[in-house]
């Protein structure tokens, strides 16, 4: 087929030229550049002709410092305003089941970031593409070493962006398929910890933290359900299309609306593969809340229970995302304090569980460093095979 679709719909279809220009973006999908930006001998400050090359890479180290001081400023008066808790608190006690503790939690952590790739094929299979399996999970955790590990602002989802466009339909497909994927946390995460709560009754007794938990829960679903309201909307699903049928690759709040509508869309035309991809979000979710679970036995933390994570942790994973500091760092601990409250956690102990879960995740994450240092040859363009329909 030449040319290119002027339709949007969960069909394997392009939307963007594949000759286009490589698509920016200012939003937290950070830059994307259908030419890997970590690959070994890449130019990832490339910024065209005219351009300086490394002032997009100037301008990505300085937001990165800039997060690193704000982390370092919220744990700074996080401790500041809790003069009770100390340095030695925040380190935990070591036990002979100690060692048990952090496998588990390093073994949960290494297979939710492989579900986190499952998740993403049931996002391809919505838009009627497919890859192997070892290619996404490649790219994934590839992906999460650079957005864990290495001290930059570019983030993993341009890796998996860049690595997997060529072998789709379009640049725009990849960047629909990784925001619909990130986005399926925030349906999953509130409504585990809503029914968790309703489960564990005893904590609606709780006061400010459980207020707290039931307003980011409430606040991320009414968020998302007029996000999906107004992106499956067809005038405003023009809007965000316009300027992908007009060779322009999707970028900022666009690219956001874009990445939704191709998603609600799809997931219209195949509701059952749209289940298969809330199934595996809620999967990854599961198996986080098990990670942290394991990492608050670590830490000692007396009655907290999974389901008591299940409950409360949800609301932190949210509050953690926001792109505020580095990795988290601040935002969560502040987060757990006043949420595990509810449990009678000391507050130096919620501190070092938020601690240790960055720690946890820096550890894991570190293992995708082969996968980022191989880099990633498409094995060929478009859908990897275009006889073989995808099962409803």
């Amino acid at each position: 087929m030449s040319g290119r679709s002027t339709c949007v719909t969960g069909s394997s279809q392009p939307l963007v030229d594949r000759s286009a220009a490589p698509p920016t973006t200012g939003s937290t999908l950070g830059r994307i550049t259908t030419e890997d930006p970590y690959a070994p001998g890449g130019r990832p400050g490339h910024a065209g002709p005219g351009v300086e090359p490394l002032s997009p890479m100037r301008r990505a180290l300085a937001s990165t410092w800039l997060r690193v001081l704000l982390s370092a400023a919220m744990l700074g008066l996080l401790l500041w305003q809790l003069p009770d808790v100390s340095l030695n608190d925040l380190v935990p006690t070591w036990t002979a089941a100690t060692p048990a503790w952090i496998a588990l939690a390093l073994g949960l952590q290494g297979a939710a970031l492989s579900i986190q790739a499952v998740r993403w094929q049931r996002v391809l299979a919505l838009f009627d593409q497919r890859l192997p399996m070892r290619h996404l999970l490649s790219m994934t955790w590839a992906g999460q070493f650079v957005s864990n590990v290495l001290p930059t602002a570019f983030g993993g989802d341009v890796v998996r962006i860049a690595r997997s466009a060529p072998e789709l339909d379009s640049v725009g497909t990849a960047f629909a398929s990784i925001t619909l994927e990130r986005l399926t946390g925030w349906v999953v995460l509130p409504v585990i910890s809503l029914v968790a709560l309703a489960v564990h009754p005893s904590l609606l007794s709780a006061g400010t933290p459980t207020a707290l938990a039931l307003a980011i829960d409430v606040g991320t679903l009414i968020a998302l359900a007029s996000l999906l309201i107004a992106a499956g909307h067809s005038s405003v699903g023009r809007v965000a299309t316009a300027r992908v049928v007009a060779d322009e690759n999707p970028s900022g709040w666009r690219g956001l609306l874009f990445g939704v509508y191709r998603g609600v869309r799809a997931a219209r035309t195949y509701p059952s593969r749209a289940a298969t991809v809330i199934a595996a979000g809620a999967a990854f979710q599961l198996v986080l809340c098990a990670a942290v679970w394991a990492e608050g036995q670590i830490v000692g933390i007396e009655g907290l229970t999974l389901l008591a994570v299940l409950a409360l942790f949800p609301p932190v994973a949210i509050a953690q995302n926001l792109p505020i500091g580095l990795g988290g760092l601040g935002v969560r601990e502040g987060a757990l304090v006043i949420l595990l409250g509810a449990l009678g956690t000391p507050d130096a102990q919620a501190i070092a569980l938020g601690l240790v879960h960055y720690l946890a995740t820096v550890a894991v994450s570190a293992l995708g460093a082969p996968a980022f240092a191989a880099g990633y040859r498409p094995t060929k363009p478009g859908r990897a095979d275009p006889e073989t329909p995808l099962p409803e």
